[in-house]
């Protein structure tokens, strides 16, 4: 009885250590790069929570960070942060490039950049990623404009911000 008891014990504890995270959080980071006049963006998610949300949205195993891959994974993120990131600087919405991901442990980095930004007196930024999946998503945007350094978190009920500067 001891030996089930101690065998249980022992199964059951890495479990919990890499179970389902109880958070649901992102970090995006946003600079203003003044000198190439391009503002750029990093994006830090959970793996497993963005690809629960593509499998739902496409229907299709992504198996993402892993040798099976769905081969048109970067036209789905593409696609989806496309339809729930949005930019907009001087009330002007940008359009910026998708220069790719990169997965770290359990994180996919996703890489954006907004070219030919000469100056900036306001920006909107709207980050609904994840929220349709997941109620309690916060997604925290740090934004870093010249002297400026502001920090913010976008959740479904408030998934916009703008600062004025």
């Amino acid at each position: 009885m001891r030996i089930s008891l101690k065998f249980i014990c022992l199964a059951i504890i890495p479990l919990m250590a890499f179970g389902l995270h109880e958070h649901y959080i992102s970090l995006t980071k946003i600079y203003y790069a003044e000198d190439k006049k391009s503002v750029q963006v990093t994006m830090r998610y959970f793996i497993d929570d963005v690809e629960k949300v593509l499998e739902s949205r496409n229907e299709l195993p992504m198996e993402l960070a892993t040798k099976d891959e769905n081969k048109k994974s970067d036209l789905y993120l593409e696609t989806y942060i496309n339809q729930k990131f949005k930019i907009s600087i001087n009330d002007i919405q940008q359009n910026y490039v998708y220069l790719g991901k990169e997965y770290e442990n359990d994180l996919v980095y996703f890489y954006l950049e907004i070219e030919n930004v000469d100056d900036i007196k306001n920006i909107l930024v709207q980050n609904s990623m994840l929220v349709e999946e997941f109620e309690d998503q916060q997604n925290f945007v740090k934004l870093s404009i010249g002297n400026v350094q502001k920090t913010f978190i976008l959740i479904k009920a408030n998934d916009k911000e703008m600062l004025k500067l």
